[in-house]
Parts: C-alpha cells; structure tokens; sequence
C-alpha cells in the first residue's frame, strides 16, 4: 500500500465472498455440467459445481491458458476446452492429457484452485486462506420464526465500501428516499453510539423521530419504524434489524463483493417474521425501489473508491462512515505490516487500530 493509498485491496483476498448464487451456477450448465464464469477483486474464476458443493478456480487452464470455465465438468473432472486437459476439482492436479496418454504428466500441470463453501445458497470464495477467516453470519437463516427471500443479485459502478457505506448512511433518506425511507422534513440526524463487538462488527442503533422513517410491513406496504439496529461485518457486510411500531420484525442481510476496484455485486436478503404465506414480491419490489432511487447518486461518487480523508469533507453526522472508513484503513495497515497474521489479528478483537 502507497503512503498516498487510504485501502489496499489486496486485503480483502483474505476474506470471504459470495460470487453467485447457487442457482446461477446450477442454471450455467450448457450440456457440459454446471460450470460458471466469475470475476473478485479483478481475479477470473471459473466455478464448478461439485459432488460435495462447488469448487472455485483461477479461469485458465496453465497448459495454453483457455478459460476453464469454457469447459466440462463430469465426475468432479474439470476437463479444459481447448485440448482436453482434465484436473481434479477437490485439488486441480491434472490426471490426464489426451495427446500425452502415456504420459509423463509434468508436475507443474495444476489448475489454481482457491477455498471454495456454498452458506445460504451462495457461492463463497476466499483467495488466501492463512488468515482463517470465516463466511459472515447470517443471523435468520436458520430461525423458522423468518421467512428470508434472497433479492436478485446486483451490480454497481462502485467500490464494495462504497455501496456498504451507502446502505448504513442515515442523511441522505430524505433527500434520496423522502417517500420510501425518510422525510423531507426531517434532515437533522444525531451522531450514533456505535458498539464493537468480535469478529471484526460494529454496531449502532438509529430511532428515528416520529414520523421520520418508515419500512416496509409483512404486507409490503411502508409502516412507521420504532428503530433500526444496523450490524457492520467487516470488510463489506451489513445487517439490518427493523422493529416497526406495530410489532413486526424484519432483517436485511447484504454483502458486497467486489469484482474490482470500481465495480461490486450485492447479494441481499429481506427475511419477515409475519405473513410467511404471503406473497414475497413485494418486498422484493420495495427493495428494487429503494435500490433505483440510489444508484445513480453513488455510481456519481468519484473515485469509485474510497479516497484519502483529506479529499472530502467530514461532519458528526457522519460518524459511522468515518468509523468505518477507520476500521477498513487499520486493516489494511495490519495486513501491510503483519499480511495474514495482521488480518487474523485484527479480526479477533474489537477495538484493534480504532
């Protein structure tokens, strides 16, 4: 990381993120088996699904460098397309070449395989693996009192930190949403007190005046909130815990992966505790509208990165970004100094570089 650089993207190999959904990658195959092209932090991947879930490969098979992902999968073999190389998916090692059949197989004859989980029907990947980082959690997946609905994933000409620094910005409701989640008369918002909790959170809760926000209810219509607790999972997740004023509870999970610098897809769930029969369109639709009424003004943010403090201004009302902002420069600085032990040991306190 250069003296002028505020985030290093090469520390974001260490965690993990989703690259698709685990219908994408099932709906890719073409009669060669379930094979998926992908792209995080500007690495290509080829995305294989497997006997025992899915595998994930750098996109390019090390004889003469075609993608892999133009290829077959049968048997847990991912066979090249352009001279029928084949590697085992569970390590990459190449068991055959059809022009070679006697062989010898030359050791270098390895596809690159990177950690590769499906969590919550999503397809996870980590691209260095000494840090020991986890797949975020996920807090209703598993309670029967949620329905949780996975939104069509999206992508935006933006940093995965700026898009999660828009999802937690509390100022811009009335101005971006003044009929969906703010009020156009209400624009005063206090400074936050924000928590941090392991594993790399933060949390704060926002209670807006009456009348000020409103969210969705179990019949997808806007309903006034009582509050909202917002959970950061570094470096791009975010949760949303919703509590209307009539009882209802409802919870927004999002991570951000970033395919490059520039650019980052969003994969997201609206999860209810009402009206699990109801229809799920709606929520869907709400989230799309909230969506297409930011996408132009962050795609408008330059650099699509997050800059240099110095180049932008700052207020109290902006204290969840700053912190934010905080703890992702201090990790980068940990893994800059320290590579995966400064990332493990980031992540495995609370306060560390804040």
């Amino acid at each position: 990381m250069s003296e002028d650089s505020f985030l290093d993207d090469g520390t974001w190999e260490y965690f993990w993120h989703p690259v698709c959904t685990l219908d994408e990658l099932e709906s890719a195959d073409r009669g060669r088996g379930p094979i998926l092209e992908a792209t995080l932090l500007g690495r290509p991947l080829a995305i294989a699904k497997t006997s025992d879930g899915a595998a994930a490969f750098e996109n390019r098979c090390p004889h003469r460098s075609a993608k892999l992902s133009l290829g077959w999968i049968k048997d847990d073999i991912i066979q090249c397309p352009y001279h029928g190389w084949r590697y085992r998916s569970d390590d990459g090692v190449c068991i055959e070449i059809p022009a070679l059949p006697d062989g010898p197989i030359p050791q270098r004859a390895r596809a690159t395989r990177y950690d590769c989980r499906i969590a919550y029907d999503l397809v996870w990947v980590r691209l260095k693996n000494e840090a020991d980082t986890q797949i975020p959690a996920h807090p209703v997946w598993d309670d029967p009192a949620f329905k949780c609905v996975m939104g069509p994933p999206y992508s935006w000409k933006t940093h995965a930190a700026r898009r999660l620094e828009n999802f937690t910005d509390l100022a811009h409701f009335p101005f971006v949403h003044p009929e969906t989640l703010g009020n156009a008369q209400e624009t005063a918002f206090e400074k936050p007190v924000i928590d941090f909790e392991p594993e790399a959170r933060l949390r704060f809760r926002y209670v807006p005046a009456s009348g000020a926000r409103s969210a969705a209810d179990s019949t997808g219509r806007m309903s006034p909130l009582a509050y909202t607790d917002y959970t950061i999972t570094l470096p791009f997740g975010v949760t949303l815990e919703l509590a209307l004023q009539n009882g209802e509870r409802s919870v927004l999970w999002l991570w951000a992966s970033p395919i490059d610098s520039k650019h980052c897809r969003s994969f997201w769930f609206t999860c209810r505790n009402r009206d699990h029969d109801g229809p799920d369109a709606p929520h869907v639709e709400m989230q799309h509208r909230i969506l297409n009424e930011d996408i132009d003004i962050v795609e408008s943010q330059q650099p699509e990165e997050i800059p240099h403090p110095r180049d932008e201004v700052a207020i109290g009302p902006d204290k969840v970004s700053l912190t934010y902002r905080k703890c992702l420069h201090s990790l980068s600085k940990a893994a800059e100094r320290d590579a995966a032990d400064g990332v493990a040991q980031y992540i495995s306190t609370a306060r560390k570089g804040i």
